[in-house]
């Protein structure tokens, strides 16, 4: 079977995916790749020989309308820029996903990721083929998870994701139906899941059962809980990302002391990255521990730490790095501190780890709320964590030992990765048969 991999977003969004493109190529399927463009590098590294597909994600998560527009106080402002953000890039993705179809001769099944399902599920509609999603959190409409803290009972919880899902529809339902008619379908007034489930398409839930409990027998086989998605260690190596993973350097400043805290934010803009150094520095004078930096895509030079240069503000309290594997790094921290992401947030928790989620907007609330409710971990805005007191008051509230033993016995139950990612690929062969 031929398989096309649309994935579109950050590198959170289209790595998870990546590990199920290399299962299913193992498995002796054909595997045809697009990322975004700025993620073909890591793509290639993992062989999946890539093509460009959307826009540059890193560009437009750094432009004014993510990093201040989608902020604004002014609600006409804000509504445009959500509206914006929520299509962007989709006529890239629409004619680039055309264009790839029409150089393989055709696909049996489109696998895409959250971000621009619905213009490859419209690409699907038009060619008849087949579609796979993976979610790396609970996105449809429930009674057993609230997308917001605060919301109690299955009832309630359901009629909040039923509001969400139509102001989802009503910032998109016009892209969508140019979309559509870009493609020579016609309008549809009727919103994306109902689409979807009505079309068979199989929406593979990319996170942990543990964490969500009663929601696999609620959305039952065409929603599948997995686990969470990671790539395996020959994979990690292609990257430059397996064995230690720290360098001479940093393996030298771990030995040094006690497992410090791992901080860091992904893909994620830091608005004032001195600012978030000199909060960091400050939390582990108060409390005496260490902490483990990692940039992500964001530029600590102007604070003293470049992006990928070992540095800090105080070198033997604070390390500044650039990207490190997670799988070699966690397991040698005490606690996390993190913007919520599907994947760090896996990766914490298979580390065994408590955690501090600093979110920034999406998923990540959620992420943060789901972790508090199993007692492993606190959430805060990740504008306040710069805030005198704050930052440092949250991580008290995980360093204890008893949110300690919750984090470790909590990572012992999760799925293994390589158990998630094969659940995800016979998902998706199911969707052709076999």
């Amino acid at each position: 079977m031929r398989h096309v991999l649309a994935l579109v977003g950050s590198r959170g969004d289209v790595q998870p995916a990546l590990a199920v493109g290399l299962e299913l190529r193992r498995r002796g399927h054909e595997v045809v790749t697009g990322v975004a463009p700025n993620l073909v590098p890591l793509a290639e590294r993992l062989g999946l020989d890539p093509v460009p597909l959307g826009i540059d994600s890193a560009a437009l998560l750094g432009s004014d309308l993510v990093r201040r527009d989608m902020r604004s106080a002014h609600p006409v402002r804000r509504v445009r820029a959500l509206r914006a953000v929520a299509a962007a890039g989709w006529d890239e993705l629409r004619t680039g996903l055309l264009a790839l179809l029409d150089d393989v001769g055709g696909a049996d099944t489109v696998v895409t990721g959250l971000l621009g399902q619905e213009v490859a599920a419209a690409v699907a509609e038009r060619r008849g083929l087949r579609m796979a999603a993976l979610h790396y959190c609970p996105v449809r409409a429930n009674r057993t998870v609230s997308p917001v803290s605060g919301v109690r009972g299955p009832g309630a919880t359901r009629a909040v994701w039923a509001l969400g899902e139509r102001v989802r529809w009503g910032l998109t339902r016009r892209a969508e139906n140019v979309q559509r008619g870009e493609l020579g379908l016609g309008a549809t007034r009727v919103h994306l899941p109902t689409r979807l489930r009505d079309a068979g398409a199989v929406e593979i839930q990319a996170y942990d059962p543990a964490l969500v409990p009663g929601l696999a027998d609620e959305w039952g086989p065409r929603r599948p809980l997995t686990g969470f998605l990671a790539l395996d260690d020959d994979a990690r190596a292609r990257l430059g990302e397996a064995g230690s993973g720290t360098g001479a350097g940093l393996e030298a400043w771990l030995d040094a002391g006690d497992p410090p805290v791992y901080v860091g934010f992904g893909s994620m803009p830091v608005a004032d990255p001195p600012a978030l150094l000199a909060a960091v520095d400050a939390a582990c004078a108060d409390l005496g521990v260490r902490a483990l930096v990692s940039a992500g895509w964001n530029d600590f030079s102007a604070a003293g730490g470049a992006g990928g240069a070992d540095a800090g503000p105080d070198e033997k309290r604070v390390r500044v790095v650039g990207a490190v594997d997670h799988a070699a790094v966690l397991p040698r921290c005490r606690a996390a501190v993190h913007h919520g992401g599907a994947g760090t947030t896996g990766a914490v928790l298979r580390a065994g780890l408590p955690a501090v989620v600093g979110w920034y907007s999406a998923d990540q609330p959620m992420w943060g709320e789901l972790l508090r409710g199993a007692g492993v971990g606190v959430a805060r805005r990740a504008s306040t964590l710069t805030r005198p007191g704050v930052l440092a008051g949250a991580l008290a509230e995980v360093l204890d030992d008893a949110t300690a033993a919750r984090a470790a016995e909590l990572g012992s139950r999760l799925v293994p990765a390589d158990r998630a990612v094969a659940a995800a690929a016979d998902a998706i062969e199911g969707t052709g048969g076999g």
